[in-house]
């Protein structure tokens, strides 16, 4: 006998949702008519595909990641410099920040950065190394470090230290690397993400390619399917994040669609019958006194025969 009864198709266009914001990565559709599913049945989601712009900057103001920060002899303090906020790869965003730090360099210094595609690092040097030093801050929150490499630290260019390089790997990404696609509506105690270590509400995570402004698409060849608490669906939140819930993304209003398969699973659960120590009691006395009765009876039989021979 089959454990399903059918299933339900839903084809969600976030133009169409309501209740979305201005990051375009949440909404709701409101169902004509709920799905329900029987007293002995239970419900399942799981996203079957999905159509995705690549339309986020890797470095911006909402992703507190597009600063830099250094000091040369002659200055007070160190001076954070802004980087315009866009899509880069990683030899657009080195020749973006040479030209904010000579723009801003006290002493008219020359920079001078360069990425090793073998060894995935950023050399950073300037012109006058025997005089001038320079102090980089990569300890500051808003820092561009990920994504040039460089671990939270301070770094300095001087006459001993002729150039600074990469001590992590340079990820121009700066890890947002995939997207999560949520029901915050529908609940689960199935899934359990590691931000949190509490069940979470994703139902998709999905890798993003290196590609920026180019739609991608998702297909699993076998989906996560998630067992829901509930057993009546009214509509249907859509939240699209990065791994932290509260980071959502930004698609710049750019359009996305999702197909999610919502199926009706008889419930194989079978209950444990009643077991507690009255009712344990109770079954050993009945078998003591049925036991009693009939240790008495072979008794009684066996003086009838005694009587008989006699």
């Amino acid at each position: 006998m089959s454990n399903t009864r059918g299933s339900n198709l839903i084809c969600i266009r976030s133009r169409d949702l309501t209740n979305t914001n201005e990051l375009g990565n949440t909404g709701r559709m409101v169902l004509q008519s709920p799905i329900e599913a029987n007293t002995n049945e239970k419900l399942y989601v799981c996203v079957l595909s999905a159509t995705f712009p690549n339309s986020w900057y890797n470095l911006s103001t909402y992703l507190n990641n597009n600063t830099i920060s250094f000091k040369e002899t002659g200055d007070s303090s160190f001076k954070v410099i802004t980087i315009d906020e866009g899509s880069y790869d990683i030899f657009e965003l080195i020749s973006e920040i040479k030209s904010k730090l000579e723009a801003n360099s006290t002493n008219t210094l020359t920079y001078t950065l360069t990425y090793n595609e073998i060894t995935n690092s950023v050399n950073i040097t300037h012109s006058n190394t025997s005089a001038i030093t320079t102090d980089f801050d990569f300890t500051n929150s808003l820092s561009c470090r990920r994504t040039i490499g460089f671990t939270l630290s301070i770094k300095t260019i001087n006459s001993s230290n002729t150039s600074i390089t990469s001590d992590r790997a340079v990820d121009i990404t700066d890890t947002y690397n995939s997207i999560y696609v949520r029901l915050p509506n529908l609940s689960n105690q199935k899934v359990i993400e590691s931000s949190t270590s509490r069940y979470s509400n994703i139902v998709a995570h999905i890798p993003v390619p290196l590609s920026r402004n180019t739609i991608f698409t998702y297909e699993p060849p076998k989906p996560f399917c998630m067992e829901l608490n509930q057993r009546t669906i009214s509509s249907i939140d859509v939240a699209i994040t990065f791994q932290n819930e509260e980071q959502s993304v930004h698609f710049g209003k750019g359009d996305w669609e999702l197909n999610l398969l919502i199926e009706y699973k008889l419930n194989m659960e079978k209950s444990a019958p009643p077991h507690t120590i009255h009712r344990n009691i109770l079954k050993q006395m009945k078998n003591y006194e049925e036991k009693q009765k009939k240790d008495k009876d072979n008794i009684d039989e066996l003086k009838k025969l005694i009587k008989s021979l006699k």
